[in-house]
């Protein structure tokens, strides 16, 4: 989530947004939402009839449409704990740093086993369909090179911080990913 949120718009923008804000405008190309799909968070929906939980994933429609009723707002964003042999990582293809609107985005959540191999993974896309999609496979994104380059570097940050490597937030500042300086 800190690579995303590092990410948004401008400094201005995120000293004053929200990422209940950012989830609600349901922009395909919303940097956080690959992240909460990849980590299958929850958005909590409040009215004056009470409380619900929506799974990220099913929360947006399509681009500027969402799922929550006309009476209710979002009032917190939850995420999964994580184990301690876990990593994640969101990166993005930008043309400038500033203001800009990822072209494609991908974020990976790794979990690693005791003998150092991927146990399990998550990979979500933003802004190449109307929604944040969910990658079912890695084998789903052979013949979309750009998409591919992008999910194939979320996984190996991903996989690096799992094995305990310390990787600064946001990853396309620290390994140079996207525009240049």
């Amino acid at each position: 989530m800190a690579d995303a949120a590092g990410l948004i718009e401008s400094p201005a923008t995120r000293n004053v947004g929200t990422l209940g804000s950012n989830v609600m405008n349901a922009s395909p190309a919303m940097d956080t939402g690959a992240p909460l799909v990849a980590f299958e968070a929850c958005v909590e929906l409040r009215s004056a009839h009470g409380v619900r939980r929506v799974v990220a994933r099913e929360l947006w429609l399509g681009p500027g449409h969402t799922s929550p009723r006309s009476d209710e707002i979002c009032v917190a964003v939850h995420l999964p704990v994580r184990s301690a042999r876990s990593g994640s990582a969101h990166v993005r293809l930008e043309y400038r740093r500033a203001m800009e609107i990822a072209v494609v985005g991908a974020a990976a959540s790794v979990v690693l086993g005791t003998d150092g191999t991927i146990a399990s993974i998550a990979v979500a896309l933003n802004a190449v369909a109307p929604s944040i999609v969910s990658v079912a496979g890695l084998d789903d994104l052979v013949g979309f090179d750009t998409v591919g380059v992008m999910a194939g570097r979320a996984v190996a940050v991903a996989a690096r911080r799992a094995a305990g490597e310390v990787i600064e937030s946001p990853v396309n500042r620290s390994e140079g990913i996207g525009a240049p300086h």
